[in-house]
């Protein structure tokens, strides 16, 4: 029984890890769903083989079972913090009025608005997804367009390698090379906007990749109060 009682949660908790490194063939939401499912399993493996063993095998063989079945379940729980810490903080601690507001309000119009508040160094950033990719941004207003550094755009699914850095742009640095692109979507808190032109600098040619007009022009609004910057779909 405790060989087959390692096989299955062993089995499990690899179909778990392949389905965790492979999430373009499995949502995100499907992937919470079998976390849910392997333990649940877990659990209900566990609590059989015990039972079972209470018919009258030694103790020795019930401690056996609950050692390994605790070790297996601190693993699985190992592996979901390291492919989603920020989804089992966000189980474990509840969000604060300012989180919620950050993330997205809902207004009496079924309006959508994001708020960001104004950082020391007296930007504006964004945390947010390319293609699904989590992502960070500079709300940059003077940007024509959404810009990326060369290794997220990578990261976010750019075939960076069919690109022509042949268009200049000029920044605070100076003027860079840089290629155009469509992303599938760029999504801010609860804004999203699908087909969004961009442009992918060339590597190691931009620090940070710039929230610009492609994407903020097409927001009911945007606007600037205090410290606060107030995106509107």
């Amino acid at each position: 029984m405790l060989g087959w009682l390692t096989l299955i949660i062993a089995g499990l908790a690899g179909l778990f890890f392949l389905f965790q490194k492979h999430e373009a063939v499995v949502g995100l939401a499907s992937t919470e769903l079998i976390a849910a499912v392997v333990l649940l399993v877990l659990f209900a493996v566990y609590f059989s083989a015990v039972r079972g063993r209470e018919a009258g095998e030694h103790s020795a063989g019930r401690k056996s079972v609950i050692a390994i079945s605790i070790a297996l379940i601190l693993a699985l729980v190992t592996t979901l913090w390291w492919f989603a810490p920020d989804k089992i903080k966000a189980l474990i601690t509840p969000p604060t009025a300012e989180d919620r507001a950050l993330d997205g309000v809902r207004g009496v119009n079924n309006s959508v608005s994001v708020l960001l508040r104004r950082s020391a160094d007296n930007t504006f950033v964004a945390q947010g997804q390319i293609n699904g990719i989590a992502t960070k941004f500079l709300v940059d207003t003077g940007a024509t367009a959404v810009m990326l550094k060369h290794s997220d755009a990578e990261k976010a699914g750019v075939d960076v390698k069919a690109l022509a850095f042949s268009t200049p742009v000029q920044t605070a640095n100076g003027t860079v090379y840089a290629a155009p692109a469509r992303l599938r979507s760029i999504q801010i808190g609860a804004l999203r906007r699908d087909d969004v032109e961009a442009l992918v600098a060339m590597p190691g040619s931009l620090n940070e990749n710039l929230l610009g007009m492609s994407f903020l022009r097409r927001l009911s609004s945007y606007d600037l109060k205090g410290e606060f910057l107030t995106l509107r779909d």
